[in-house]
């Protein structure tokens, strides 16, 4: 009798310290738009290297980001992006480049190919804020002369894009804003060397 109830309560012990496995993880890709504007020759004669962004804190994380009531940033757990915003967006500015026509050559650092222009830029926001319902992306882009370091654009972009709350709305919403900011920073770069 001893052993049985002995037995009932360690069973009882134990399946109370047994918690529900956590949820799992789940990937997300930033889909964007390519610009309609197509040019028939390049804008920037030669090589464009498309540099890394930079950025700080939870943007330099995968775990998508929302800004709290309070202001303060917080990261869900289980829902990250395939790379880190700073990489992502690097593939999605050379991509959005190429297809524009904007050089004749576009690459990234990693290749070692000299440059004849440096695509630099800076991400400061890139987030959902609930309270608003919106997504909040903010990202500043600066091309300069590999030559000479001569400017020959530089600009801070930014959208707010109407989004639900919740990482799926979340993404899909951060990709119309992207795609808004390229358009802009293709449009603004053809104009500049004109």
């Amino acid at each position: 009798m001893r052993k049985q109830a002995f037995i009932l309560v360690l069973a009882s012990a134990l399946s109370a310290c047994a918690s529900p496995a956590p949820p799992r993880d789940s990937f997300h890709r930033l889909e964007i738009a390519q610009p309609a504007q197509r040019f028939t020759a390049p804008v920037l004669p030669g090589v464009l290297e498309v540099a890394r962004l930079e950025s700080e804190g939870m943007l330099n994380e995968r775990p998508l980001a929302y800004q709290e009531a309070d202001g303060s940033l917080a990261r869900y757990r289980y829902d990250l992006w395939t790379e880190v915003p700073a990489v992502m967006l690097q593939e999605h500015l050379t991509e959005v480049l190429r297809g524009a026509g904007i050089a004749g050559t576009i690459t990234t650092p990693d290749l070692r190919v000299p440059p004849d222009w440096i695509l630099r830029g800076r991400i400061s926001r890139f987030e959902l804020v609930p309270s608003s319902g919106k997504v909040v992306a903010r990202i500043r882009l600066a091309v300069v002369s590999a030559k000479d370091g001569g400017l020959v654009l530089q600009e801070t972009y930014g959208a707010e894009v109407p989004a639900a709350t919740g990482p799926d709305a979340e993404v899909k919403a951060l990709g119309a804003a992207v795609s808004d900011i390229l358009a802009r920073f293709v449009a603004d770069l053809g104009r500049a060397r004109r």
